[in-house]
């Protein structure tokens, strides 16, 4: 098994697809200093949750979500990681910025 096929990106897997207007129209109401136009790619790897590469021309984001299908209640907790990682962002650990949930 080769690593290259678990790093970098890719187009967004079928199973995977949003709507990728309606992602950039909630963006831009939630997230300050947001400005389309909106290119999204997927992480390749990734084993548990999705995770996409959002490029804007000004700035990049990644974005977690739920895999789709049915789910057991407390796997692929995107809200808790989230929770967490915005209650981390004060203190000297290293975590990313949150932006929105």
């Amino acid at each position: 098994m080769s690593s290259g096929q678990f790093t970098g990106t890719s187009a967004v897997q079928a199973r995977h697809r949003f709507d990728e207007a309606a992602l950039d129209a909630w963006m831009r109401e939630r997230v300050a200093g947001y400005g389309g136009s909106l290119r999204v790619e997927q992480f390749k790897g990734g084993q548990s949750n999705p995770t996409f590469l959002l490029i804007t021309p000004a700035q990049t984001y990644v974005l977690r979500r739920k895999p789709p299908g049915k789910l057991l209640p407390s796997a692929h907790a995107i809200d808790r990681e989230y929770r967490v990682m915005s209650a981390l962002a004060p203190t000297e650990v290293p975590v990313p910025r949150t932006y929105a949930l």
